[in-house]
């Protein structure tokens, strides 16, 4: 097996990462059949783990892979994630722009999604309605959509 070069950085970009904070979330794409998580995970292209510093078994990150054994529901389960699954890392409390995105691995599924949610948003945006009065009063569908759509572009981009 080959290490890819692209893996190993972001590999040790990861360890930066949970080293300096010490509990950070991954979002894993678990929809690939080789991402060894839970069954009933399997599927989700924005799976969310924890990592803790203070969880008692090791966590392993590794240039080509993620192994750790993480509780879920309270069952203990031996999780292999390769690091081309991993797109992106940051901190459950912590400031958004402090997380780190690595774009080429973010699922197509995630792309379209987040894409056509800026479209619609740009569309609804560009559309004056008969009502509009003041132009600092966005309309409710357009509020909505704005903490979503801070989460993905506050995460700090990894090329």
């Amino acid at each position: 097996m080959t290490i890819q070069f692209s893996n190993a950085a972001k590999a040790k970009q990861l360890r930066e990462f949970f080293q300096q904070h010490g509990r950070i979330y991954i979002v894993v794409d678990a929809t690939h059949d080789d991402a060894a998580v839970p069954d009933f995970l399997k599927g989700d292209p924005a799976l969310r783990l924890v990592l803790n510093n203070r969880m008692p078994q090791p966590i392993y990150i590794r240039d080509d892979a993620l192994t750790s054994d993480f509780s879920f529901s309270g069952q203990s389960y031996a999780c292999h994630i390769p690091m081309a699954y991993i797109w992106a890392a940051y901190q459950p409390d912590g400031d958004l722009e402090q997380g780190l995105v690595w774009e080429d691995c973010v699922p197509e599924t995630i792309r379209v999604v987040v894409n056509a949610a800026r479209g619609l948003q740009d569309t609804t945006a560009a559309e004056p309605s008969a009502t509009d009065t003041p132009a600092s009063t966005p309309p409710a569908s357009i509020t909505k959509d704005k903490p979503s759509e801070k989460k993905v572009r506050h995460l700090r981009v990894v090329k």
